[in-house]
């Protein structure tokens, strides 16, 4: 594994992980994580990238633009920026290796991937953890309040798990400019793992339905008890992951 910058198209540049793929694999997953989150995923991307290394595919991790060790301001971040960021890493995987993309993401992750992969020919195959379709019902649920103070205009300041940290109403605006049924449809056909858990309580379970019903060629596997963030059943949604992975492209 290597630490690499990779240049977004504002000059901004993305900290990432790449292991490199080797001869003959012929994928690179791209991993995407979540609101607030960063691309260690609590320290288990790396075991979790060796698994995919043994299953024949190269790796890249990168914290979108505000997070982790990338350039730019959290407090801006919107789902269009976020897009825009896994645009530039599936445009640097594709300049230096010129592989086919499968591309994972974790919660907003993957409402990033919808944005930013869903209508491009480079990505073969899409996964999607415990992903929002329906945004602003997802973050109303999140934030409470302070979801409707920033639907009003005002940049609050938020705390978590992680601390406080601001967030302006960009966020919230930005969601009503995209059509996630539009990106849903132009994944086509094209194979998709869904993984959700029925008692998520930031991200319900019929997202993951939802996806399901419209991906015409997806799986859906959904846990009954193992929260948002899968803390107790990280290995289980990993090694699904891989066997999906095995059987569709490797």
């Amino acid at each position: 594994m290597k630490e690499i910058l990779i240049e977004t198209r504002n000059d901004k540049k993305l900290a990432a992980y790449l292991w490199e793929p080797a001869d003959g694999d012929k994928y690179v997953v791209v991993i995407c994580h979540g609101f607030r989150g960063a691309k260690e995923n609590g320290g288990k991307v790396f075991a979790f990238a060796d698994k995919l290394r043994k299953a024949g595919v190269g790796v890249v991790a990168f914290d979108f633009r505000g997070s982790g060790n990338s350039e730019g301001d959290f407090a801006a971040v919107t789902l269009s920026r976020q897009g825009q960021d896994l645009q530039a890493v599936i445009d640097h995987v594709d300049q230096a290796y010129g592989l086919p993309v499968i591309v994972l993401g974790r919660s907003m992750g993957g409402s990033s991937v919808l944005v930013g992969a869903s209508g491009d020919e480079r990505v073969a195959g899409y996964i999607f953890w415990s992903t929002p379709v329906f945004m602003h019902q997802a973050f109303a649920t999140i934030m409470g309040e302070d979801y409707h103070r920033l639907q009003a205009g005002e940049t609050i300041i938020f705390s978590d798990d992680g601390g406080q940290f601001e967030l302006r109403p960009d966020l919230i605006n930005d969601f009503d400019r995209h059509d996630m049924d539009g990106y849903i449809e132009e994944i086509g056909v094209k194979p998709a793992l869904i993984v959700q858990s029925r008692d998520d309580d930031a991200v319900g379970p019929e997202n993951g339905e939802y996806l399901r019903r419209r991906l015409p060629n997806s799986s859906l596997h959904m846990f009954e008890e193992a929260g948002h963030r899968f803390l107790e059943l990280t290995a289980e949604r990993e090694d699904l992951t891989i066997e999906w992975l095995k059987k569709n492209f490797c």
